[in-house]
Formats: structure tokens, sequence, C-alpha cells
């Protein structure tokens, strides 16, 4: 194929991609539904889900989980009176970000892992997001 065929063929790819990403919605709205039907969602690199339980327990639960991995916390902020945590937890090379912001009775959760500095696993996040849901 020649350069010409090649960007045409592109650009005939991403008209015809257009329609059908439009049909479906748009990433954070088919997320959001999914997150309120009790679903854990993965948004670029992110797993999210609500936990029904308060900021602190979900917290405690966190760092369980990241502490089973053999991860340590290695930076905490606290916002909004501690309605709001975000933290990493780090194992060699391994970053887990984990930021939690209470919502009512509930807690938002968003995971985020990483391998280096920009190789994101989401079946990772995703993976620690289950365990913080099912730890007790």
């Amino acid at each position: 194929m020649t350069t010409t065929t090649r960007t045409i063929a592109k650009f005939a790819l991403i008209m015809a991609i257009i329609p059908a990403a439009q049909a479906c919605g748009t990433t954070r709205t088919v997320a959001a539904g999914a997150v309120a039907a009790g679903a854990a969602v993965a948004e670029n690199q992110n797993a999210t889900a609500t936990i029904n339980a308060p900021i602190s327990e979900v917290d405690r639960r966190a760092r369980a989980v990241l502490s089973s991995m053999g991860m340590t916390v290695t930076g905490a902020d606290f916002d909004n009176e501690a309605r709001q945590r975000e933290y990493d937890a780090r194992s060699g090379d391994n970053v887990a970000h984990i930021k939690l912001e209470a919502e009512g009775s509930s807690t938002e959760v968003s995971v985020s892992y990483r391998t280096g500095s920009v190789n994101y696993s989401e079946s990772r996040a995703r993976d620690i997001l289950s365990r913080i849901q099912s730890q007790r």
C-alpha cells in the first residue's frame, strides 16, 4: 500500500468507528451505569466501584489487601475532613494507587496498578479492587 492509500484507509476506518462509538454512549456514561448496578468498572487504567461501607472501613480493607500483597504504603493524602483518602503502595517497581471518596454511607473506590513508570495493568487493578470488596 502506498502512503496515500494507507492514509485514506485509516481515515475510512476512523469514520466507520465514530458512529458505533456514539451509539454505545460515552465511556463515562457506560461506566456510571455499571457502577450504579454495583459492578466494578475499568475506565482507562483504573478499576472503580462503590462499596456499601464507610470510608474508614474501606480504608482498613484496602490497607490489609495491600499488606497481604507485600506492598508498603508510601504516601497518603487526606482531604475534605477525611472524606477523601488517596495513597500509593509499592513493592519494587510495582505501584498501586488507591483513591477513596465517601459518598454518604458508601465509598467510591478507584484503583490503578503499574509496573515501572508507564506500564499500567487494568487486570491487576481489578484484582486488587475485587480483593478490597471481598475483604472482611
